[in-house]
């Protein structure tokens, strides 16, 4: 029998298996949700100096979640499509 745990993963606290993709996602989306609302900021202080960060970006969560919406729409066998382009008038 496969070892599972190896396929696992902690996003904001919560494990989940990367063979999932759907899980991922959600986990990925409310992660994103609390980095934009600040909730994942740290705060350090060196007497008057005080640096903040996120260990995560945007930008970067972005990507991922982009990434695991095309994995998640495989797995149910659904596509992602493209825009479609109208044209309109005569030939």
């Amino acid at each position: 029998m496969p070892d599972d745990s190896a396929n696992m993963i902690t996003i904001g606290g919560v494990s989940v298996d990367i063979e999932q993709p759907c899980l991922v996602l959600r986990e990925l989306r409310k992660t994103e949700i609390a980095v934009a609302a600040g909730e994942s900021v740290s705060m350090t202080r060196f007497d008057q100096d005080e640096v903040r960060f996120t260990p995560a970006t945007i930008s970067g969560l972005g990507g991922l979640i982009a990434k695991y919406e095309q994995l998640c729409a495989a797995s149910q066998g659904k596509r992602r499509r493209g825009a479609r382009v109208v044209r309109w008038g005569v030939r």
